[in-house]
């Protein structure tokens, strides 16, 4: 099973069934999409291609005028009204900039989707696309038509292009962008062919840019990979912040607490790397002093418009300060309900802050989402934060944006700032953690179990080439016959790993399931460090075994962790595979092999060094105790994510268990846990990766 960053990509199993995706059933046991599946798998690669441009496939001309305006072909009429009411008044014209992080577009977005969302049968949610398509801003069509699509049961196990081939150009450097439209437009046999059409350009990281006197750049190929900026992408569109849990059964998935871990993941995961380059801690930083790293994105919009970068020790110009003192308002209000213990909300139902399930409500107060209470109170601190600090003031504003790179999920963990913003924004989680009691003896051990040993092979990571398919970027126009004509793809180095197997031996008295939990942390000498490195350890791996009374040998590899996904199909070839099926010249099978929910797998192990990188792994074995919560569905890795079905975690364990409390030494060490100190290797010999 699949679970966060570690919880978090925890985008899983499936709300599913063939009631909600036409499948057919081989004697092989596979599924395969059937006409009807295509027939939509096929639209969507369709209208997704070159978004700055008219649609030029004949069979869309027909609903690119208007909408369908009979009220018997939505849900909920209601909201799709409002649509229609809110539209007339004015949404952002098609060519703008668009960002989520400015309220009058959040609510045309939230609009939109509602539009999509209650469409009541594929004929009107198809139709209604296409005119969206034609009329609707670029930016906001994209992100509503992603949202609706993950949402709507019957579009369970659609796969849409990756994001950053839908949009390159917030995964790409500028120049790489230039290149590819200068060897498209005039130099069309420049470079790799392999049928004689497609090109390749060779995309760099910002640290070629000797501008960063602090050291960030050395992380670059980790903070601007475009699978990990993928992943935070799809996470938030997978749990939008201005969508209440009503609509999509949201609190079924933790959600507040999954908020939290999922930015707790990431700051351990990134800690890793930084350790890895011989960089010092996460740096921190006041509200009421300049922030030392500035930061340039290297990126520009479609139009030419470069983002908005940020000086080093920035600081507000005087006329801003008071947002300074409005945000420190906003922590301490924060801070003040951890500690005072307790929370009312509007029904009178007091929540208790000592209970360790009230992170949930945590979570959401901070997210500042619609399952939050009082926002009027507590405001939207990480919002306000991610516009102080790019330098705009975009959240009230209707006006025309020029957006920094923390405005756009896509492009926000490029900056340092980022990791900075969420290691404060951790700490109060770490305070509402503080003070829980200690895990007891019972908790902790599992009697009659024993990790007696654990190997593994030897960790080497090396970087590798990735080529991704970004001719949207290029200002030519499609049809279905010359779909792969004119592709240009970007090939950039990548960090990556060798495929990775451990062995682990355990010796149970009890017959029956258990959870294997495995992270991955920094080296400690003492124990008593843990006490401060325990949130830097990131969940890797987590499974249910059916364990036998005697010894028990587990044999693991690293394809197989519950929430890592591999590399994405190009959009050429996946349209490719989709037409040769929609033909019936072959099958499409449907296994979540392009699945948008997981972390990615070249990611699993920081970098390596030539003479060996020390990291700590560490295991424990817990009693089996299935999920408390209703379930909707089972898992059906076939399909889709699992979002909202209550169907994605093995148990009910907190997540980050046992890291996520103060340890009590005194007891902490019991037979089914195991730390194991192993050294990954770094290697630069290219010949030697292609083998693996």
């Amino acid at each position: 099973m699949r679970l966060t960053v570690a919880a978090i990509a925890l985008c899983l199993v499936a709300l599913t069934s063939a009631a909600y995706v036409p499948v057919e059933k081989s004697v092989t046991g596979f599924k395969y999409a059937d006409k009807e599946f295509l027939v939509k798998q096929k639209f969507f690669f369709e209208v997704f291609r070159n978004i700055h441009l008219p649609l030029t496939f004949e069979e869309y001309m027909p609903y690119t005028k208007t909408w369908v305006f009979d009220e018997t072909k939505y849900t909920n009429y209601k909201e799709v009204f409002e649509f229609f009411e809110y539209y007339k008044l004015g949404f952002l014209p098609k060519g703008e900039v668009f960002t989520i992080y400015n309220k009058e577009y959040m609510k045309q977005t939230y609009l939109l989707f509602n539009f999509f969302y209650n469409s009541a049968d594929w004929e009107t949610f198809y139709k209604n696309v296409i005119w969206a398509r034609e009329n609707i801003n670029e930016g906001m069509f994209i992100y509503a038509l992603t949202m609706a699509t993950f949402h709507r049961p019957d579009l369970k196990g659609i796969v849409l292009p990756a994001i950053y081939e839908i949009y390159p150009y917030y995964f790409f450097n500028t120049d790489v962008v230039h290149k590819a439209m200068y060897k498209k437009l005039y130099e069309p046999k420049f470079g790799f062919v392999s049928n004689g059409k497609y090109n390749v350009v060779y995309s760099n990281y910002t640290a070629v840019y000797p501008i960063d006197y602090f050291g960030e750049d050395k992380l670059s190929y980790f903070t601007e990979d475009i699978g990990l900026n993928a992943y935070y992408y799809y996470f938030l569109m997978d749990y939008p912040f201005f969508v209440g849990e009503s609509k999509f059964n949201l609190f079924k998935d933790r959600r507040g607490e999954l908020y939290l871990y999922m930015y707790q993941q990431l700051i351990a995961r990134y800690y890793l790397e930084r350790q890895a380059n011989f960089m010092g801690p996460i740096e921190e930083f006041s509200w009421d002093q300049p922030i030392k790293t500035g930061y340039s994105p290297k990126l520009s919009y479609w139009n030419g418009l470069p983002f908005y970068g940020r000086n080093d020790y920035y600081s507000l110009p005087k006329d801003q300060y008071y947002k300074i003192d409005l945000l420190k308002d906003y922590e301490t209000r924060i801070r003040q309900v951890i500690d005072q213990g307790y929370m009312y909300l509007d029904d009178g139902t007091k929540i208790d802050f000592r209970k360790p399930e009230s992170i949930d409500y945590l979570g959401n107060l901070i997210n500042a989402n619609p399952d939050s209470y009082d926002t009027d109170y507590y405001k939207y601190i990480e919002f306000f934060a991610r516009l102080m600090y790019s330098g705009s003031d975009y959240f009230y504003s209707g006006s025309k944006t020029w957006p920094s790179a923390l405005m756009h999920f896509e492009t926000s963990m490029r900056d340092p700032f980022f990791y900075q913003l969420y290691y404060r924004i951790l700490s109060y989680y770490w305070q509402f953690k503080s003070y829980l009691p200690y895990y007891t003896f019972d908790e902790l051990n599992f009697k009659g179990v024993e990790i007696k040993n654990v190997v593994f092979d030897k960790l080497i990571t090396y970087f590798d080439y990735f080529d991704a398919d970004i001719s949207n970027a290029i200002p030519m126009g499609f049809s279905s016959d010359k779909f792969f004509d004119f592709s240009v793809f970007a090939r950039q180095k990548r960090i990556n790993h060798k495929p990775f197997t451990y062995t682990m031996d355990i010796f149970s008295e009890f017959a029956g399931k258990g959870v294997v939990r495995m992270y991955m942390g920094p080296k400690f000498y003492d124990f008593k460090q843990l006490q401060y490195l325990k949130k830097y350890f990131f969940e890797v791996d987590q499974y249910v075994y059916d364990f036998v009374i005697g010894k028990n040998t587990i044999v693991r590899n690293s394809r197989d962790y519950y929430w890592s996904v591999r590399d994405r199909t190009t959009y050429s070839e996946l349209y490719k595979k989709f037409m040769t099926a929609y033909k019936g010249q072959d099958k499409f099978v449907l296994d979540m092999s392009e699945a948008h929910c997981g972390f990615p797998d070249r990611l699993l192990l920081p970098k390596g060094l030539p003479s060996g990188y020390e990291l700590t792994f560490y295991f424990i074995v817990t009693p089996y105790y299935a999920p408390k919560v209703e379930q909707f569905s089972t898992y059906d890795y076939s399909y889709s994510c699992g979002v909202g079905s209550g169907s994605k975690y093995v148990d009910d364990l907190p997540f980050g268990f046992p890291f996520d409390r103060e340890i009590n030494f005194a007891y902490f060490f019991t037979k089914n846990m195991y730390f194991k100190d192993v050294l990954i290797y770094h290697t630069d010999d290219l010949k030697l990766n292609q083998s693996f």
